[in-house]
């Protein structure tokens, strides 16, 4: 018994072999034929330019799955960044702006919370355009109730978080009026903020006038650098 089991087994492995014997024969058969008919063996080549040609077009196509994806993706973060507007961790009334990414809301019980606006960075209000960031977030919300989602706290201990004035994304509204950067460190993945970034940028609008803005973060290592 045992024998024919080790036969059956040898007879098995030998069928699945033979696709692939007969497969390298072919490439051996089609090498020969081309360097005895042309000198060279470029097929190789030829089918690879053919293949990435072809996979190029597809995945160039509209209908590309992988564009499907990538749409659906957007839609989805989207949708997470107010469309439609999420369930708010803390509603309240806006009673202070400290600059153009701060504020701090009172709510219904009067208990007083500082906010960071989430994945974006305004310059600091001694630096180019701080002041003009202050005044456009504090045209924007200040007196008014606002909804926030609630991310966490930052390291300062603000909490840290979207948001919104009616189903307005009000750290979006900031970055598209050229008055924030995106902050890519805190956001890496927030595609929204980076194509309006972008859009604002090629716009010249608000900070992105200037000629050569400085992101914040920079301006705050140079000037911690340059204290006694």
């Amino acid at each position: 018994m045992a024998k024919r089991s080790s036969s059956s087994g040898t007879r098995k492995a030998s069928r699945r072999w033979i696709p692939w014997r007969n497969l390298l024969i072919g490439v051996g058969l089609l090498s020969l034929f081309q360097y005895a008919t042309t000198g060279t063996i470029s097929w190789p080549g030829t089918l690879y330019r053919q293949l990435s040609t072809t996979l190029g077009d597809y995945a160039g196509r509209p209908e590309a799955s992988w564009r499907h994806a990538g749409d659906k993706l957007e839609e989805l973060g989207a949708a997470r960044e107010g469309h439609p507007v999420p369930e708010f961790g803390l509603r309240g009334r806006v009673v202070r702006v400290a600059d153009g990414d701060t504020l701090s809301i009172l709510d219904s019980n009067n208990t007083q919370y500082k906010v960071r606006l989430h994945g974006i960075d305004t310059p600091e209000r001694e630096q180019a355009h701080g002041k003009a960031a202050w005044k456009a977030l504090s045209d924007l919300v200040a007196g008014k109730t606002v909804g926030v989602v609630v991310l966490g706290k930052d390291s300062y201990g603000r909490t840290d978080g979207t948001v919104y004035l009616g189903d307005t994304d009000i750290n979006l509204a900031m970055v598209a009026a050229g008055h924030a950067w995106w902050y890519r460190y805190y956001a890496p993945d927030n595609r929204l903020l980076e194509v309006t970034e972008r859009e604002a940028r090629e716009a010249r609008r608000g900070l992105w006038a200037s000629s050569d803005p400085v992101p914040p973060w920079e301006w705050r290592r140079q000037q911690q650098y340059s204290r006694p």
